[in-house]
């Protein structure tokens, strides 16, 4: 018997996904994993998953591994895919730790709560910072809204520009960085002759919201951010926020590098682009 855990699949690329053939056999025992705010069957859940080393899905109060499309061992199988009604909860081995040896694991519920079990901590953990991408994953798996972006659309097409002067400065022979017009042109939103000015007002007309850069992708208008359109329809705000900051560099880095590589005068000009004048 093979249990049906997709639900509809709004993207040609969304991939569904099987549970296999019979439920896994869970210990109750919780003594080292309680956490006040976590439902007990999310702790155990994650618990055995680490333990199995793959992940699982619950349904109806039994656990099933997940069908053969999870086998790769990186978290990102989960990109695209989307589980039906029937699944309650889920849990996914996302990383490995050497010190205990064991891989991490990380379960979340149709209520958005969330839980890692990490071998070498006495019990379960919030997710970390570092493991948002994780998070987001493992809540778009349920169809699950995921956190608000923190940072700005603006702040991504500035890291991508700064990234492209970067490279251009690369190129361009020792002792002759590039001319500002060549600089200005690289922004994702320039148009035209562009100018400082023309830049900001393109940029916060076209980028002044996430949900506006998101619909640029769907509409195959910003090839400039390495977001394939599936994988953006498959994201919620939040999540494709944190995806698309993921895929640039740190600014304050790629400011200072671009800050020895330029002409004084065209520094500043690039400073004065930048979202709010900000390198951050």
């Amino acid at each position: 018997m093979t249990v049906s855990i997709l639900g509809r699949c709004h993207t040609p690329e969304a991939r569904c996904l099987d549970l296999a053939a019979g439920p896994v056999a869970i210990s109750t025992s919780t003594a080292e994993l309680p956490m006040r705010s976590v439902p007990s069957s999310l702790s155990i859940l994650a618990h055995h998953a680490t333990g199995l080393s793959r992940p699982l899905a619950r349904v109806s109060g039994s656990s099933f591994p997940l069908g053969s499309l999870a086998t790769n061992r990186h978290w990102s199988w989960m990109h695209g895919v989307r589980c039906g009604p029937a699944v309650t909860e889920v849990a996914v081995p996302f990383d490995w730790c050497a010190a205990c040896d064991a891989p991490l694991s990380m379960a979340a519920d149709r209520n958005g709560t969330l839980v890692v079990v990490d071998l070498c901590f006495d019990g379960p953990r919030r997710p970390r910072p570092l493991e948002d991408l994780v998070v987001d994953a493992a809540l778009r798996l349920l169809g699950v809204a995921t956190p608000e972006a923190t940072a700005t659309p603006a702040a991504v097409s500035d890291g991508v520009w700064l990234d492209r002067i970067f490279d251009l400065c690369l190129l361009s022979p020792l002792g002759e960085p590039p001319a500002w017009p060549m600089i200005a042109a690289l922004h994702p939103c320039a148009r035209g002759i562009p100018t400082s000015e023309m830049i900001r007002y393109e940029r916060e007309r076209s980028l002044g919201t996430w949900s506006a850069l998101r619909g640029e992708v769907l509409d195959g208008h910003a090839d400039w951010l390495p977001v394939p359109v599936a994988l953006a329809d498959w994201f919620d705000e939040g999540s494709f926020a944190r995806w698309a900051q993921a895929t640039i560099p740190d600014m304050a880095t790629m400011v200072g590098d671009v800050a020895e590589l330029l002409r004084p005068s065209d520094f500043r000009r690039v400073l004065s682009t930048l979202d709010h004048g900000r390198s951050t």
